[in-house]
């Protein structure tokens, strides 16, 4: 933008001052606030939900709106709290959970144990090969594969598994993440 293509604060503050302030109506407030609620910020998620553990669209739902009710989840360590769900019959053997890591933490290195589907829905991560992550990002990793997760930024780091089985290998303590030592 050039310097002729700016404002002059004065004439700003004149337009903005005579501008007649408006209530919003009840409808738009009810709408606002639905956006920001956990349920309202997740729908873009929930076809994706619904397909990746085989469920309904209120279980869907049901399971997205958990990220709001803390008493539900179960601290896995510290600034990993995790909560397991039933996954629809197509999936298998394979069971849902719900994962938020906290920032300046990660999700430990562990092994699949059959196929692991990740649908992140909230904040960025990066695995110990350095791919990053956002939300609306979906990562498979194959039988017997391994990996951490990490947080990226300020923000908690949320997302949903489909897994069958993990083995933590390591407890992540320090910041070698290829380090062999770590895995015995």
């Amino acid at each position: 933008m050039s310097e002729e293509d700016t404002f002059d604060p004065a004439v700003l503050g004149a337009l903005v001052h005579g501008l007649e302030p408006a209530t919003p109506g009840a409808s738009l407030r009810d709408r606002l606030l639905a956006a920001v609620s956990t349920k309202g910020r997740f729908m873009p998620f929930l076809d994706r939900m619904m397909r990746i553990f085989d469920l309904p669209e209120s279980q869907a739902e049901a399971e997205l709106s958990t990220f709001d009710a803390p008493d539900d989840w179960d601290e896995m360590i510290e600034g990993v709290q995790v909560r397991d769900f039933e996954a629809g019959a197509a999936c298998g053997e394979a069971h849902g959970g719900l994962v938020r890591v906290e920032p300046g933490h990660a999700f430990p290195r562990h092994a699949h144990v059959g196929e692991e589907t990740v649908l992140v829905l909230q904040g960025e991560l990066e695995d110990d090969a350095g791919t990053r992550y956002r939300a609306g990002d979906t990562i498979v990793s194959a039988d017997g594969t391994s990996h951490e997760l990490r947080v990226v930024g300020e923000k908690p780091l949320l997302y949903a598994a489909l897994v069958v089985a993990i083995n933590i290998e390591a407890s992540g303590d320090d910041d070698d993440w290829d380090d062999d030592a770590d895995l015995e």
